[in-house]
């Protein structure tokens, strides 16, 4: 009998993301098992694209605040009773959701927060991973590769470096007239430039566009605004370089094998460092501290590395 387990993730695109080498790990360690994830809407087209779950669904639809219900969970009802293992990384102090879940004959439960405890200097994927039971070595991390057709990695297109200079908060984020000095130098050196923008990032990328100059020709410079991760995935895909804050699609950039350069802080990359076959981080409390210089030695280092 097919074995079906139901994961719940909440939270943002990167902490959604960071979940997908477990998910991997898990349905390599239950063959055969039908995977559902519940988590944020705009990674769940990637969960099935990586092949890390076989069915999905958006944490934010009504029906599953029937969790957290003391009238049970009607509308859940006929997936739940479906369901033989359930792991929920949210917090539950009532226990509210373990008691619906059990009420639908959910024996197997495993229910942990979405993050190490505060303090804990220790990766979220190595967490996730012991919280549900599993070992995973490091170099295993990497989620499975994505069964999307990529823009076409022939002439310019195999060039771009990617930039996306938006993040979930402003504190996390290197100055806009840091990033205008990196693609105008990258311009100089004949690299194009691919911007990446979600709908948070308009007015970053307004600045930015106003700071920086006319582009050599008008193939050096593609913009891509407001659209679903799949299609930036595909983008992102043949791109020789990636440059960003501490943001989900520098998840995604990571996870795809582009070589990836990181700002980080004040969050702890120890904790959240991108995984993936090639990434570097850069540190620091006061991100504006972090030089340009030392931000194209990185892009440098990496250029090559993609034939």
């Amino acid at each position: 009998m097919q074995l079906h387990i139901l994961i719940i993730r909440p939270g943002a695109i990167g902490d959604a993301l960071l979940s997908f080498p477990v998910l991997k790990a898990l349905r390599e360690h239950y063959t055969g098992a039908h995977i559902t994830l519940v988590s944020n809407a705009q990674v769940l087209s990637l969960a099935l694209a990586f092949g890390v779950a076989d069915e999905v669904g958006d944490y934010q639809d009504i029906q599953w605040s029937e969790l957290f219900s003391s009238n049970g969970t009607p509308a859940l009802q006929e997936l739940l009773q479906q369901i033989e293992l359930a792991i929920c990384w949210l917090r539950d102090p009532g226990g509210m959701v373990e008691r619906n879940l059990r009420m639908n004959g959910i024996k197997r439960l495993i229910i942990a927060p979405g993050r190490p405890p505060e303090g804990a200097r220790v990766h979220v994927v190595e967490y996730l991973a012991k919280t549900a039971g599993l070992f995973i070595e490091r170099s295993q991390w990497s989620a499975p590769s994505l069964t999307i057709n990529p823009v076409s990695s022939e002439g310019p297109a195999c060039d771009y470096v990617a930039i996306h200079p938006g993040s979930g908060g402003p504190q996390k984020c290197w100055p806009v007239n840091h990033f205008a000095a990196v693609i105008e130098r990258l311009w100089q050196q004949g690299r194009p430039v691919l911007l990446l923008a979600g709908p948070a990032d308009t007015e970053r990328v307004r600045d930015l566009i106003n700071l920086v100059a006319t582009p050599p020709r008008p193939e050096m410079f593609k913009t891509l605004t407001h659209v679903p991760l799949l299609e930036v995935a595909r983008h992102l895909q043949p791109c020789r370089c990636y440059l960003g804050n501490d943001s989900g699609i520098t998840h995604l950039a990571a996870m795809l094998g582009v070589p990836t350069v990181a700002f980080f802080g004040p969050s702890d990359p120890a904790v959240w460092e991108p995984v993936g076959p090639c990434t570097k981080v850069l540190y620091g409390r006061l991100l504006e501290q972090v030089p340009v210089n030392v931000v194209m030695e990185a892009i440098d280092a990496f250029y090559g590395l993609r034939t």
